[in-house]
């Protein structure tokens, strides 16, 4: 038999994860017809609104102070097109919709698929959108390192007008990014290519399918003719408050060609700039030496697209 003492906080804290739910009532739901009548009802209702997509999030974090709900899903911002700067992916698109776009099938966007491809089940894919997983900013998402080596371009619309963010300026902390109050963001551009460019995302969580990363990396090469780094990028997650690029290690392959040693340096040098921290998923050691191990493969991953980038653009 179980010990009374026991059951009355086990009880107790069922109430209190009971209470905390019912605070949780929004009391009026918005489907607005265009971006300017969303951005009229954030401006109506202020902090107590939240703009909605897929509500992956908002469900598992059932804020009380969230009294309005906008859905956004009625804008026609769903899309994925090409356009002379590159890819346009609008932000209420879905991860089920990248994984399988024809248009993010090569590299490098192929890379942004595939991390696409690794959130969650298929169900959470097919409701979870691009725009409310960046804009819920956490360490472990998995888009982030992506879109920071694709060095994508965030499109955001608000009461003082439309303006332009680089991803690498978005993240601000656990929870914060860099919108301001009314703003929306309505599209993510990704920046043209040259040839041989490659580009990698790998992600370990405690179990194969559908968990958060305990590590993730990305990274970009860009060869030149002769076989020399000419851009480096190398962005990580789960290692520290925000997603993040590991700038030294980036400038340490420039002008270099990636040989083995070479490489495995770098992926030193990169622990050193991370800072992770022990949870119920991994110790900040195990953090530092999967990262160490991840970098190096996704390395080695992107040079061998980059490589194969170029003998297709050469044919």
């Amino acid at each position: 038999m179980q010990p009374v003492n026991t059951m009355i906080k086990e009880k107790t804290a069922e109430n209190k994860w009971m209470k905390q739910k019912d605070l949780f009532r929004p009391s009026q739901y918005y489907k607005p017809a265009s971006i300017s009548e969303a951005l009229s009802l954030l401006s109506k209702y202020g902090t107590a609104a939240r703009p909605i997509a897929g509500g992956t999030d908002l469900m598992t974090e059932k804020d009380s102070e969230i009294k309005v709900l906008i859905d956004i899903l009625t804008i026609n911002l769903s899309y994925i097109k090409t356009s002379p700067r590159g890819l346009i992916i609008g932000a209420t698109t879905t991860f089920s919709e990248i994984e399988n776009s024809p248009l993010l099938g090569e590299t490098p966007y192929d890379t942004l698929a595939y991390a696409a491809s690794l959130i969650g089940t298929p169900q959470i894919r097919n409701m979870a959108t691009i725009g409310g997983n960046i804009c819920r900013p956490s360490p472990c998402a998995d888009t982030a390192p992506v879109l920071l080596v694709l060095d994508a371009i965030i499109n955001v619309d608000g009461p003082k007008g439309k303006r332009e963010l680089p991803i690498s300026e978005f993240f601000k902390g656990v929870g914060q990014d860099a919108l301001e109050q009314g703003e929306i963001v309505t599209e993510l551009i990704l920046p043209l290519f040259p040839e041989r460019t490659g580009t990698a995302f790998i992600k370990k969580g405690r179990v194969a399918v559908g968990d958060l990363s305990i590590v993730s990396v990305a990274t970009c090469l860009i060869m030149d003719e002769q076989g020399r780094c000419k851009s480096v990028r190398i962005a990580l997650g789960s290692v520290a408050p925000i997603p993040l690029r590991v700038k030294n290690a980036e400038s340490f392959l420039i002008d270099k060609k990636p040989e083995t040693k070479l490489l495995e340096e770098v992926a030193a040098v990169a622990v050193e700039e991370i800072n992770p921290i022990s949870d119920v998923r991994a110790s900040a050691e195990y953090r530092k030496a999967l990262s160490r191990t991840l970098v190096l493969r996704a390395l080695q991953e992107a040079l061998v697209k980059a490589n194969q980038f170029k003998n297709k653009n050469e044919e």
